[in-house]
Formats: structure tokens, C-alpha cells, sequence
């Protein structure tokens, strides 16, 4: 019998975030990019104000959303970084 191991995950952001973002079209992908980087401001701009640790994880959220996007129009467009 063989057993399949799971591939270890790897990234640098959450596998979760991955498989909804491989659901995207290509098309997309640069207006969910966009949308991202104006949601790291904004989130940015909250922190400034509250300095609250859940204002950090929201920024860490987007974060990880925006390269997990750019990450994914990498591999679809086959260039190498």
C-alpha cells in the first residue's frame, strides 16, 4: 500500500488564502492586486491612529493577500523573479 504524504507548505502566506486566489481568473488578478495594495493603505492608516495588535494582523492579512495575488500572476504569466 502506498501512502501519499502531503506536500509541506512552504509559502509565506497561508495555503487557504492560495487556493482562493487560484480561483481567480487572470483577468482579475491585477484589480484584486490593486484592490489589495488600497486595502494595505487604508489598514496602515488605522494602525497609525489605534496602534492596536489586531490592526497589525489585519495589515498582516493583507500582506500576505497581496503576495499571494502577485504570486499567482507570476506563475501564470511563467516568468521567474
Amino acid at each position: 500500500m502506498v501512502k501519499f504524504r502531503k506536500k509541506k507548505w512552504d509559502k509565506p502566506f497561508p495555503e487557504k488564502i492560495a487556493r482562493r486566489v487560484s480561483r481567480i481568473s487572470t483577468y482579475d488578478l491585477t484589480s484584486w492586486a490593486d484592490q489589495s495594495i488600497y486595502e494595505l493603505g487604508r489598514l496602515l492608516s488605522i494602525y497609525e491612529r489605534t496602534r492596536t495588535p489586531e490592526a497589525v494582523k489585519e495589515l498582516v492579512l493583507g500582506a500576505e493577500a497581496l503576495h499571494a495575488v502577485i504570486e499567482e500572476l507570476n506563475k501564470r504569466t511563467n516568468t521567474t523573479l
